[in-house]
């Protein structure tokens, strides 16, 4: 822009002063002087607009801008309004402190759902406890030609003491002490019994019962309050030994399985 305001103000002096016969002086002062002129009334032009640019772009960022937030928030207050209302007033139910009556609703929850899951917990592992002393039934006594029937049977008297702690008197299936089966001793099935009742807790006396009256082939002349204080044999060696741990010891014969 500067070179052709240059330009213009020499051809524009030449112009004059060919009219007017002016030497080289006239003609040079008069280019200077256009050319001051023209680039004075440039400059101030272009300072003028950078300043009316400024103050646009200041009154628009002021007015325009914050009047475009303003509907703009406007707007989404209108449009969210009741979805806010409900926010506000769940969290302001929320930092309320709840009564005493809805702590202890809200603690008797807790507790039945913990009870619940202990209960379900207990009774899978009641469960799996009752399988284990049957296969400890089944692995002790088939080594000695116990049949399947008198399995069953011995299962089913176990499974009266343990659950519901009571002795079957009369056997539907009476257990005969022949074969291998007369290798076992009084003290061994005394020990079989206390291995079992010794898993439950259960007391000497009623556990002489039942040794007494499952295998009654065994103690046709022997009174159960003898057995009950004999149920416990560990002098010389049995066929079977007393043994604490037989729950654990069928979990290593499980895994092995």
């Amino acid at each position: 822009m500067t070179v052709l305001l240059a330009i213009w103000s020499i051809l524009k002096a030449i112009a004059i002063c060919g009219e007017h016969y002016w030497g080289y002086i006239p003609c040079a002062l008069i280019t200077i002087g256009l050319f001051v002129f023209l680039y004075g009334v440039l400059h101030l032009s272009l300072i003028a607009a950078a300043k009316l640019v400024y103050v646009y772009v200041k009154a628009y960022k002021e007015k325009i801008v914050a009047r475009i937030e303003v509907e703009a928030i406007d707007k989404y207050i209108a449009k969210n309004a009741k979805d806010s209302i409900l926010a506000i007033e769940a969290g302001g139910k929320q930092n309320m402190p709840m009564s005493t009556e809805e702590r202890m609703a809200q603690f008797m929850t807790v507790c039945e759902e913990e009870r619940k899951a202990y209960i379900a917990k207990k009774e899978i592992e009641d469960a799996e406890k009752l399988e284990k002393i049957q296969m400890y039934v089944r692995h002790t006594l088939r080594p000695f030609d116990f049949t399947d029937e008198e399995l069953f049977q011995v299962c089913e008297c176990v499974i009266s003491l343990v659950v519901h702690g009571v002795v079957v008197p009369t056997l539907p299936v009476a257990i005969e002490k022949t074969g291998r089966k007369t290798l076992l001793t009084q003290h061994d099935l005394e020990n079989f019994g206390w291995n079992i009742a010794y898993q439950y807790g259960i007391a000497n006396s009623l556990t002489a019962q039942f040794v007494l009256y499952t295998f009654r082939e065994w103690f046709k002349s022997t009174e159960a309050s003898t057995i009950a204080k004999n149920l416990r044999n560990t002098r010389g060696r049995h066929h079977i030994e007393i043994d604490e741990n037989i729950l654990n010891r069928i979990v290593l014969q499980t895994n092995k399985e």
